[in-house]
């Protein structure tokens, strides 16, 4: 063990997110001796996910994890329809002070493995990994972009309520980017009414500033009367389909953002780094009684769990998804959606879960092929239709 600061830990987590705030507290409750090394800075993203996806993890236990919570909310693809299915706002100082309020942490900036001797160093510092390969990590396949401002008041029409996407056109294109459609994100949060303008997976990357005058255009304002209405503003910039972090290094592992765990064809990452952090644990727990004190933890086991193969099989799927998502236009993104929200609940839903066994995920897809018009049944098998054939398989 080595000290970091003055506090020496068997593991080491560095990044105080959400995924390595998590972990660490999954470890602490556990037992483990665990150290989480990070800034200590609150938290300013705005995070969403599924409600279902996260209650009922007993590391949340008394947290005030919600800011807002809705059973229903709505999508808009040409026509809008409401979800049954609860989503929320995450409530960041919450679940921060209940991820917080056990587990030690160390102020500072952990730049490489060689600093740290824990006997496991876990890297939670986001994408790219500054730990595992912090010079060769391949570029995402694409990336998740939005522009958004934080209105007083709600603003008029759909977006008004609880919306998720709306793709209907706002009646400007990108600026040297017109193919790219984009969709409209708008909630409640902590100091007013969230509304975004997204492009769901572009290569290369739309900066978000290139955003501006869409959502100007979607709220039927000029840039001016855009900015002068804006409470505050937020810029996200997301990797999708980034692959996964090298482990090359034998005493370092990788979560969150850093390990992959955005899915590939959402851009979802919260909720996994909260289902995953007592698997994740569990399996730093039984590695680190297996071995003799004091000597580190072979982090190849522990990333074999961590991205186990049935989840591979499922990310290569996802990837598959989000290869098609990106080679849709405005009208084929309607499409797409409005069929897959066609399919029940309880089969969209797993979906939208990096962990979803490939079987159950393959059946989903297939599903989606039927319910799909025959126009977009061309975009779904184009490619490398053996590939697909392949990962369909049983």
């Amino acid at each position: 063990m080595l000290s970091v600061g003055d506090v020496t830990a068997d593991v080491v987590v560095v990044g105080d997110g959400p995924a390595g705030s998590a972990l660490a507290a999954a470890l602490h409750d556990r037992g483990v001796d665990v150290a989480l090394v990070g800034p200590g800075d609150s938290w300013p993203a705005t995070y969403t996910t599924w409600a279902g996806d996260v209650e009922g993890l007993s590391l949340l236990d008394g947290a005030a994890l919600w800011a807002h919570r809705f059973d229903q909310i709505a999508v808009s693809f040409g026509r809008t329809r409401v979800l049954d299915r609860a989503y929320g706002v995450v409530d960041n100082a919450g679940l921060q002070a209940h991820l917080w309020r056990n587990v030690r942490r160390v102020v500072g900036v952990v730049d490489r493995v060689e600093d740290v001797g824990a006997r496991l160093v876990v890297d939670a510092t986001g994408w790219p990994s500054k730990l595992v390969v912090p010079t060769s990590q391949p570029d995402p396949a694409g990336w998740q972009t939005a522009f958004g401002v934080v209105l007083s008041e709600p603003p008029q029409g759909v977006l008004g309520t609880p919306t998720m996407m709306d793709f209907s056109d706002p009646g400007l294109a990108i600026a040297g980017r017109e193919t790219v459609p984009t969709f409209a994100y708008s909630l409640p949060v902590a100091n007013g009414w969230l509304v975004e303008e997204t492009v769901l997976s572009a290569s290369p990357m739309v900066e978000p500033d290139a955003l501006r005058a869409v959502l100007a255009s979607r709220l039927g304002l000029t840039l001016d009367e855009l900015a002068e209405s804006a409470v505050a503003t937020e810029s996200v910039r997301i990797p999708m389909g980034a692959p996964l972090a090298d482990a090359a290094d034998t005493r370092c592992v990788a979560v969150g953002a850093a390990g992959g765990m955005i899915h590939p064809a959402t851009g979802y990452s919260i909720g996994a780094a909260l289902r995953s952090a007592q698997r994740v644990a569990e399996t730093i727990a039984s590695a680190l009684e297996d071995s003799d004190a004091g000597d580190p933890i072979d982090s190849a086991a522990v990333s074999a769990a961590i991205w186990e193969s049935s989840m591979r099989r499922t990310r290569h799927l996802h990837e598959y998804g989000h290869g098609v998502l990106r080679r849709l236009d405005r009208t084929g993104v309607q499409e797409f959606f409005d069929a897959f929200f066609d399919l029940d609940v309880e089969d969209w839903a797993p979906y939208m879960r990096i962990e979803t066994p490939p079987a159950r995920l393959s059946r989903v897809m297939l599903q989606m092929f039927v319910k799909a018009p025959w126009r977009l049944r061309a975009q779904l098998v184009r490619g490398d239709l053996r590939r697909l054939v392949r990962l369909l398989r049983p």
